[in-house]
């Protein structure tokens, strides 16, 4: 793979629970005029989750990096599915994405699952994903594995900074008071709704 020494210095650092210096947008317009054709494409596979096949785009199996990220990325969501399908006592095998299992995707899919409420689960997914990133990028600079994971940190930036209490629960109540209105359901008087 490429160096792309300039590209890289160019770039401001990230750090996890900021402001994103610019928008995920703006970093991809920037890398196209920088890189070769063939690693943009490899940048350009790397999101934040796997698509809803389950399956990485073929060309991300050309970076180590998004190749183990997108193996933990699937662990987390497939033991999300477990843990859910247990506690809902119904069957998870039609949910489960194809993958081999992340032994630090999984603990973090635990730990997040037994959280107090879904804010603080996805926070906790958010920072043991910044540290699994972290740990993939290590002892790479200037090369596609470097860009390829600031391209995850600023997705999940972005993401961290669409978190709002408020909404959250405006969307809960949302999503309740539609279950409710179209629950057959017996009030405390007994009469059926």
């Amino acid at each position: 793979m490429a160096s792309y020494y300039y590209f890289v210095a160019t770039l401001p650092t990230l750090m996890d629970s900021a402001v994103p210096p610019f928008g995920y947008a703006d970093f991809m317009a920037r890398a196209a005029g920088q890189l070769k054709p063939g690693d943009f494409r490899i940048l350009d596979s790397a999101r934040l989750s796997i698509p809803e096949d389950g399956q990485a785009p073929d060309v991300a199996r050309l970076s180590s990096l998004l190749t183990r990220y997108y193996q933990w990325d699937a662990s987390v969501r497939n033991e999300l599915v477990r843990l859910r399908s247990q506690r809902l006592q119904k069957p998870a095998d039609r949910h489960l994405k194809p993958g081999l299992p992340e032994w630090e995707g999984i603990k973090t899919a635990q730990t997040a699952f037994l959280a107090d409420d879904p804010l603080q689960g996805e926070l906790l997914i958010e920072r043991d994903r910044w540290a699994f990133i972290e740990i993939l990028a290590a002892n790479n600079f200037f090369n596609m594995e470097y860009l390829v994971a600031y391209a995850l940190k600023l997705q999940a930036l972005e993401r961290r900074q669409r978190f709002k209490a408020e909404l959250g629960e405006e969307g809960y109540r949302t999503v309740y008071r539609s279950v409710l209105d179209t629950a057959d359901y017996r009030d405390e008087s007994g009469e059926t709704r």
